[in-house]
């Protein structure tokens, strides 16, 4: 009975972070490997990940994020606004993020260095 409940419990949560899910997990990824021939990781610890064990550890490591974010969403979820800022948080950094790789791609340019973040 306990194991249906974690089940539809995490099923539940995945239905939640699905623009996480779109966004920093599969949209980052794919772009991080379309745009690394057109330009360099700037990010020093995917930098890092990517010259070290290649680009699949990465997509591990953003799957990772996902099962500890399982593991401490109740406890963030105590307070609704805190989730929901939690969750819009992480999805705009996976937003920025796959634009600013869509970028590099398309125009050649970074985002991020084009504001001066970089």
């Amino acid at each position: 009975m306990e194991v249906n409940s974690i089940r539809s419990s995490f099923w539940s949560f995945l239905y939640d972070i699905r623009f996480i899910i779109l966004f920093y997990v599969i949209g980052d990824w794919a772009s991080t490997f379309y745009a690394l021939p057109f330009g360099a990781e700037y990010n020093p610890v995917p930098a890092m990940i990517l010259e070290n064990y290649g680009i699949y550890h990465l997509l591990l490591i953003k799957v990772a994020f996902i099962m500890l974010l399982f593991y401490v969403a109740p406890i963030i979820k105590t307070s609704t606004g805190r989730w929901n800022l939690t969750k819009h948080i992480i999805e705009s950094v996976g937003i920025l993020v796959t634009i600013n790789n869509l970028m590099v791609v398309w125009y050649g340019v970074s985002l991020i260095e084009t504001v001066g973040l970089v």
